[in-house]
């Protein structure tokens, strides 16, 4: 049967190519100051062992550093992650806010424009693909409003997504990418 993923994770990659563009058309607008390079990237293998993000991690740090145990802490400011974004019930859940003392004012100034009811999670370690850059030590956020009974079910549907929260949703973490990607200090670790 087909499974058609639209909460888990077409809700998040869309949030993310939004994000993308919303950035992008800032730049060539010139309203867009960037002190360090926003990167966007989506994997696969999650499920199975954080595969896809493992891999680009490995193979950024050969890359750049010709070591695959690298810390790459200092080449990354920060890992946003949004990991089904599209059934938002009572609240949106942003995890790993424990990972940077930065977090809980960044998240209060941003909320301010997009006033989501939002509960924190301090625990950075999660079955999610951000959980990969924060052992390597950056900082990270995770956007997820929760877990519902067709995760990895046929029924998983696009509608079912509640599409204004979603968008909601991306817009309150590009306002966290363009702070991230415009301020003089990254988070820290």
């Amino acid at each position: 049967r087909i499974h058609h993923g639209a909460d888990d994770n077409a809700s998040g990659t869309a949030g993310v190519l939004e994000i993308a563009q919303w950035l992008a058309d800032l730049k060539e607008q010139g309203k867009l100051d960037l002190k360090r390079d926003i990167l966007f990237a989506a994997w696969s293998g999650e499920e199975l062992g954080l595969l896809g993000s493992n891999h680009f991690v490995e193979e950024f740090a050969k890359m750049i550093k010709n070591d695959p145990n690298a810390k790459l802490g200092g080449m990354f400011a920060a890992c946003l992650n949004m990991d089904m974004i599209g059934r938002f019930n009572k609240n949106l859940v942003l995890q790993g806010v424990g990972s940077s003392s930065w977090w809980p004012k960044e998240i209060e100034k941003r909320n301010a424009v997009t006033s989501l009811p939002i509960s924190t999670q301090n625990d950075a370690h999660l079955a999610t693909d951000s959980t990969t850059f924060y052992l390597r030590g950056i900082p990270t956020l995770n956007a997820f409003t929760g877990a519902h009974e067709d995760y990895h079910m046929p029924s998983d549907t696009a509608d079912k997504v509640n599409h204004d929260k979603a968008a909601q949703i991306a817009k309150f973490m590009a306002l966290v990418a363009r702070s991230i990607a415009t301020s003089a200090e990254a988070p820290d670790y």
